[in-house]
């Protein structure tokens, strides 16, 4: 029974796209597993980490700095 944990910045998936995420996590999950019956037992828990309570290399990092990071493609 896999218990799959995905932080993401709060605010940054409307509640449609968190509910495509825990869908194609837990198909990803019953592919892996090979168990078709595993879906009924699969969670998926999606935890919003508030801004800045994110670090990367000793420094706080805000969702405005990864948007920023991620439009610039880095």
């Amino acid at each position: 029974m896999p218990m799959i944990q995905i932080s993401i910045p709060a605010g940054s998936l409307s509640a449609e796209k968190k509910a495509e995420m825990i869908r194609k996590v837990t198909d990803a999950a019953v592919e892996a597993e090979g168990i078709p019956g595993v879906r009924a037992h699969t969670w998926v828990h999606i935890t919003e980490v508030p801004d800045g309570g994110w670090g990367m290399g000793g420094t706080a990092v805000t969702l405005a700095m990864m948007q920023g990071a991620l439009a610039a493609g880095q």
